[in-house]
């Protein structure tokens, strides 16, 4: 299984902002340059961007971006489904998932994006982790992205590099039947929705997809 420690560097910038984020920053930068060097630029704006203001106003940045009168949440199963009942599905057997990949999701649920990119880093099994990345949290992602349309916001450029990443790390050859449609990502849409073919995985994701 090819290494996706990557995910566990990225995640801690998605989370709120404490007194190592532009070490974390700087750190995820160098392995953007190494891996992905076509999204260099992106990640140093984002670096640079961080650098500018101290850590209190980053921290009110982060609430305004994901949380108090957020642009976008965190929370990919709610991003793909909102309140609908497969987001409760999805938390149940993610959450399994976490358990026994040894991520500690803290106070956040299992569905928030910085405990799913450590799930992705962390999981042993190669057929769950490329339905996690292909089939939940590359097109969400993508999905995040349409909310800062015309919005002037340096997470954008973080997301930005994660798509990429995840376009990259998770190709779905196997998967393309479980893929959303482009008119997905028009920025029309209050969430994400699952595609016809889209079920939530019941046993661990071997058998039946998410």
């Amino acid at each position: 299984m090819k290494s996706l420690n990557h995910y566990n560097k990225i995640a801690d910038l998605f989370r709120y902002p404490d007194e190592n984020l532009v070490s974390n920053a700087k750190a995820t930068l160098n392995i953007v340059q190494e891996i992905y060097p076509e999204m260099s630029q992106k990640m140093t704006d984002f670096l640079e961007n961080i650098e500018k203001s101290d850590l209190k106003s980053h921290q009110e940045y982060f609430m305004k971006t994901f949380d108090v009168a957020a642009i976008c949440f965190l929370d990919l199963g709610y991003v793909m489904f909102g309140e609908d009942y497969k987001r409760a599905q999805l938390l149940v057997n993610l959450q399994k998932e976490h358990a026994i990949a040894g991520v500690d999701c803290g106070k956040e649920l299992a569905d928030h994006l910085p405990n799913v990119l450590s799930l992705l880093s962390k999981t042993l099994n190669p057929e769950f982790a490329e339905e996690l990345g292909f089939i939940i949290t590359m097109p969400t992602v993508r999905f995040m992205l349409t909310k800062f349309q015309n919005i002037d916001n340096y997470y954008k450029d973080l997301l930005e590099v994660l798509v990429y990443m995840l376009q990259n790390d998770f190709k779905g050859e196997e998967l393309k039947g479980f893929a959303f449609a482009e008119e997905k990502f028009n920025g029309k849409n209050e969430f994400l929705m699952p595609s016809p073919k889209m079920t939530v995985c019941d046993s661990n994701c071997k058998q039946k997809r998410f």
